[in-house]
């Protein structure tokens, strides 16, 4: 059975919690992703996802130059096992309504992140 091992993206970017929102999207876009594992002291603190930067601009606060990524992130990232079943980590995004999972590692680091994004290309290459 395929782990998350087999499919994730290892050693990913990654972004500091008090770095600026206008960063983190010069970030997403020089390297085409849409999730950013946030870091503080090295430690894993956050996620910061395309969806959280685009709810911010279309909602009540828009996003303005000063706001930092610990403003729009999410604290609370779910990190998963990188030997689970790929059946795991579906099920995981699909019951939390999210995009990416951070996969575990020692110390707190994070050492890869498993995107919807590497799950569709799972099954393409499957059918």
């Amino acid at each position: 059975m395929t782990k998350v091992r087999d499919l994730m993206t290892s050693m990913p970017q990654t972004i500091g919690f008090d770095i600026s929102v206008e960063k983190a999207q010069t970030m997403m876009k020089e390297y085409a992703c849409h999730h950013l594992p946030v870091l503080d002291g090295g430690k894993l603190v956050g996620v910061l996802s395309d969806r959280d930067l685009s709810m911010a601009r279309h909602g009540s606060a828009n996003i303005k130059n000063e706001q930092l990524v610990m403003d729009l992130m999410t604290d609370t990232p779910i990190v998963i096992d990188p030997s689970a079943e790929i059946s795991t980590a579906i099920q995981t995004m699909l019951n939390n309504k999210i995009n990416s999972l951070i996969v575990r590692s020692e110390g707190g680091q994070p050492w890869g992140i498993l995107t919807s994004t590497d799950l569709l290309r799972y099954v393409m290459d499957k059918a």
